[in-house]
């Protein structure tokens, strides 16, 4: 592959709990390794390879270095991705390939097994190209079956009649213990005829399953011209069915709430009897492909309860003699995520007739940012065009960008941003899950990444809106956030034309979180900790602003704000890409309600903004999560105290048309008896 520079990142529904019983078994993993067809090749010899044990990545690849190189400090000499090409396609967990033209140059080389287009190595495997009138040995291949045949050719020998070969087990040193089989090169016990190049064939092979070296040996002695490995074993069309890969991983969290499962099978025979099952029951999968590889897919017709365990159990088997059954366990964890029901809406702007470079009108802008380059460019993230919240086209994160106002920065740099377009298949609003880039035609946008100067920080502020009637009022919208160590992005709304501003939501780096010694937030210490990576800046008065959190923000910080305080995950590109949807109690009735949202950043990523909305009645709600714990012999199912107005019912599958209301309920909590079959619970609003 050719060297890239490594990518620096800047500045651095349903309300179901299911209930599961019964153990889970382990997941068999293919070991991993990269073998080469052969240990010691001639230049320009095609050199072909296998790998198993890879991460599944269409772009995972097999780059080959010169022995000591580092990959990624140099460019590789050869690559391939794991499909055998240079295109990505398949992701391949296992496969071969072969580099058709080999190397030219003499040496140790080694055949590294990389992750998705990066440099982290999976395993590798050392080899050799000789020179091109060194002795070899070629065994008709690397694998051979009990009792089958073994030729072996080799090339540039002494021509002694009494040069011989010799295949010994793997660790034995020729003339410390007899060979296993022998020939002398004419293929003969008797070595009357010498010849430098030439094939002997052992007929009746190896019996004994194993390891062994065949070796090139001079004139009836034990000096080594040359040696190859070979292996004696069941051959890998007999062993049966194998996976190449499968998702979701075992072990998985966030897994999108409809679970879909993928599974690529192979096998030398044919496939046959592949059967599915999500939680014990039986479900449906489709199977294309053909005989001897086939892939399984599935995707649950009913979304899984938030944060909830399940367990994929694939059983398949093969037609070889004897038939070989496998049973592969995908176990993994449902995202976390909200149904949000929002009806609607009393304002609505989604930015598509705003012109790039504006705001919507009544909207406002105030930014304390260094502008290195005057230009309106919408293509260079370091322009002035992004020194101030912006609209923008979300189908130019599909492209590529100038960052840093320098054309010549690495390509990576440039491409980083299509980061901004990566789905979160954990976004679920009236009972859809939004698995597709949250930003749809233009979207409002702040960046702090990729540009010049010591900090970003931007505010844009909506109109006063007339809400007096509504109640229950709710504000929603998309958010394209990406936490970064030291970035802050704050929403907040008033009342009184602006005067004074109250919390709608902080996000802050969860490792910044400062918790009290009961495990309590700590909003106070959390806000007003001194960092010396985040953002600061001078305003109008001349006044130094910032290195705190807390600078940022137009709310009182007591320590009521702790509930308004999210931890999000650093340098994460999908978590943070969420519908949100909140509470404003103080916006009931209200005549001039304003929002405004707050990015401040030191070469930090960057927040879209899109399908800002207003929402109030009975029907702006966020979905309750349900959760349930097991005391004992009985089950506790509960969802959060502030959600009223639901009743809790249960069947015996989600997918069932009767469901009966569970009695015993106590606030928002029932404790119930665990029962053999699995039962599955949900909240309704009668």
């Amino acid at each position: 592959m050719n060297l890239k520079s490594t990518t620096l990142s800047p500045g651095h529904g349903r309300f179901l709990a299911t209930l599961l019983a019964g153990l889970v078994t382990g997941h068999s993993v293919t070991a991993q390794s990269v073998v080469t067809s052969r240990e010691n090749y001639f230049p320009r010899e095609a050199i072909s390879l296998s790998f198993s044990g890879g991460p599944g990545n269409p772009k995972d690849w097999i780059g080959i270095y010169p022995d000591g190189v580092t990959p990624g400090s140099s460019g590789s000499t050869l690559w391939n991705y794991v499909n055998g090409t240079q295109t990505a396609g398949a992701g391949l967990r296992e496969g071969s390939m072969t580099f058709g033209s080999g190397l030219n140059l003499a040496g140790v080389w080694t055949a590294h097994l990389l992750v998705n287009d990066g440099y982290t190595v999976v395993t590798n495997v050392s080899f050799n190209v000789i020179e091109p009138t060194a002795p070899a040995v070629r065994p008709s291949a690397n694998r051979f079956a009990p009792g089958e045949a073994i030729t072996v050719g080799f090339t540039n020998g002494p021509a002694n009649p009494k040069d011989w070969v010799g295949i010994y087990k793997a660790g034995q040193t020729p003339g410390s213990v007899d060979s296993t089989l022998w020939l002398y090169v004419d293929g003969t016990r008797s070595g009357t005829k010498g010849q430098a190049s030439g094939s002997v064939s052992f007929a009746s092979g190896l019996t004994t399953a194993g390891d062994y070296r065949v070796f090139l040996l001079e004139n009836d002695g034990y000096t080594v011209l040359a040696s190859e490995p070979i292996t004696v074993g069941t051959s890998q069309a007999a062993t049966g069915p194998s996976v190449v890969s499968s998702s979701p991983a075992e072990g998985a969290t966030g897994v999108a709430p409809n679970a879909p499962y993928r599974a690529s099978l192979t096998n030398g025979f044919a496939l046959a009897s592949i059967r599915l099952w999500l939680n014990g029951q039986a479900v449906t999968p489709t199977v294309t492909g053909t005989a001897q590889h086939a892939e399984v897919t599935f995707t649950n017709a009913v979304l899984l309860a938030p944060a909830s365990s399940n367990v994929y159990v694939l059983s398949f088997s093969g037609t070889g003699v004897p038939a070989r059954t496998l049973s592969l366990t995908n176990a993994f964890q449902v995202a976390d995520y909200r149904n949000l029901e929002l009806p609607t809406p009393l304002v609505f702007e989604n930015f598509d007739a705003i012109p790039e470079g504006q705001v919507p009108t009544g909207w406002t802008r105030k930014s304390y940012v260094e502008i290195a380059n005057p230009e309106l460019d919408f293509g260079n993230l370091g322009s002035a065009a992004y020194a101030e919240w912006t609209t923008v086209d979300a189908a130019r994160f599909n492209g590529s960008f100038i960052t840093y106002n320098n054309p010549d920065n690495p390509p990576d740099w440039g491409t980083d941003y299509q980061r901004v377009n990566v789905p979160n298949p954990a976004n679920v609003v009236n009972g859809q899950i939004l698995n597709e880039p949250l930003a749809k035609g233009r979207f409002l946008f702040s960046t702090s990444g990729y540009s010049i100067g010591r900090s970003q920080v931007m505010h844009v502020t909506t109109p006063d809106y007339n809400l007096s009637g509504r109640t229950n009022v709710q504000v929603a919208f998309k958010s394209l956030w990406e936490q970064n160590q030291d970035s802050i992005a704050a929403v907040e709304y008033s009342i009184d034309g602006g005067s004074n501003w109250r919390p709608v939501a902080y996000f802050i780096d969860q490792a910044d979180l400062v918790r009290a010694e009961d495990g309590s937030l700590d909003a106070e210490a959390t806000l007003n900790q001194e960092h010396g990576d985040v953002a600061n800046y001078t305003d109008e008065a001349g006044n130094l602003v910032g290195g705190t959190y807390g600078a940022f923000i137009g709310a009182p910080i007591t320590a009521s704000l702790a509930p308004f305080i999210q931890g999000r995950v650093n340098d994460n590109r999908v978590e943070s890409k969420r519908y949100d949807a909140f509470r404003l109690g103080g916006a009931d009735n209200q005549a001039k309600v304003r929002f405004r949202f707050i990015h401040a950043g030191t070469d930090s990523w960057y927040w879209g903004i899109d399908d800002f909305g207003i929402y109030a009645g009975s029907g702006a709600v966020t979905a309750p999560a349900l959760s349930a714990r097991i005391t004992g012999d009985r089950i506790q199912v509960e969802w959060p105290a502030i959600a009223s107005g639901f009743v809790l019912e249960s069947a015996s599958s989600p997918a069932s048309s009767t469901w009966i209301r569970v009695e015993g309920v106590t606030g928002n909590s029932a404790s119930l008896p665990i029962e053999d079959s699995g039962r599955f619970f949900r909240l309704r609003r009668p």
